[in-house]
C-alpha cells in the first residue's frame, strides 16, 4: 500500500505550529488567590536522608496497596517543593509559560492537619480542612486511590502556555508536570513511601476548593503517596 501523508499533514502541522489559539490576554489573568490560606514553613523540615538514586530505582514499585498509618505531611510538602524548585530551575520557562503548582490532598496526616495544601516552588499553605473534601473516593476513577495517605495533583496555567507557544505550550506543560511528579514520586520512594502516578484524578470534585477554572489553573497529572502495607 502506498504511503500517503496527506491525511496526516494537519496533525503533523499541529505539532510544528506555535500559533496562539487564545485571546492573547493571558498576561492580564492570574490564578485565583487563597486569601484565607495558612502559610506552612517546610524549607527547614528535617525529613532525613533518603536512599540513593540507584537503590531507589531498583526498589521502586507502583502500588495501590497502602498501610492505614498516617504520613508525615511535612515530608510530602518538602519533597514536592523541591521537585517544583527543580522544574523552575531546569526548564527556565516560568516567565514564558507560567510556573507549575501542586495541590496535596492529605487524607491521613501526621504532624500537620489533614486537609488541602497548595504548594509552589516558593511556598506552601493549608487552604482547606479535610472535611471540605467530602468522600475521598470522589477524587479518582479508582476507589483504591482514596486508600492512600494522600493524593498530589499537578496544575498548570494553560492560558499562559498557549500565549507562549500555542499547542506546543500545552505539550510542554504536560511534559514538565510529568517530570516534576515523577521527581516527587521517586523522592517519596527513596524516603520509604509508596504510591502510583495516575491520570484518573477527578478535578471537578475539587474545582471550587482549588479555584480551578481550566484556563489559569488546570490539573494535568496526579500521584498517590502512603506508607507501605505490612509485608511489602
Amino acid at each position: 500500500m502506498r504511503s500517503d501523508l496527506s491525511t496526516m499533514r494537519p496533525l503533523l502541522d499541529g505539532f510544528v505550529s506555535r500559533a496562539v489559539t487564545g485571546d492573547g490576554l493571558a498576561a492580564h489573568r492570574s490564578p485565583a488567590p487563597f486569601p484565607g490560606a495558612t502559610p506552612v514553613e517546610v524549607r527547614d523540615a528535617d525529613i532525613g536522608a533518603g536512599h540513593d538514586f540507584h537503590r531507589t530505582l531498583l526498589d521502586r514499585r507502583s502500588s495501590l496497596r497502602y498501610a492505614d498509618e498516617p504520613v508525615r505531611t511535612e515530608v510530602v510538602l518538602r519533597l514536592l517543593t523541591g521537585a517544583l524548585e527543580r522544574d523552575g530551575r531546569d526548564w527556565g520557562l516560568d516567565e514564558q509559560a507560567g510556573p507549575l503548582e501542586a495541590f496535596v490532598f492529605a487524607l491521613r496526616s501526621e504532624g500537620m492537619p489533614a486537609g488541602v495544601y497548595r504548594v509552589t516552588a516558593r511556598e506552601a499553605s493549608l487552604i482547606a480542612p479535610a472535611s471540605a473534601l467530602g468522600d475521598p473516593e470522589n477524587l479518582g476513577v479508582q476507589r483504591e486511590f482514596a486508600g492512600a495517605g494522600g493524593i498530589v495533583s499537578m496544575y498548570a496555567a494553560l492560558d499562559r502556555a498557549d500565549s507562549w507557544a500555542g499547542a506546543h505550550g500545552y505539550r510542554m506543560c504536560v511534559t514538565r508536570a510529568s517530570m516534576a511528579l515523577y521527581d516527587f514520586h521517586l523522592e517519596c520512594q527513596s524516603h520509604g513511601l509508596v504510591g502510583t502516578l495516575f491520570g484518573g484524578f477527578i478535578g471537578t470534585a475539587v474545582r471550587d476548593l482549588v479555584h480551578s477554572d481550566g484556563v489559569t489553573r488546570h490539573p494535568l497529572l496526579s500521584a498517590t503517596y502512603a506508607l507501605p502495607e505490612a509485608g511489602e
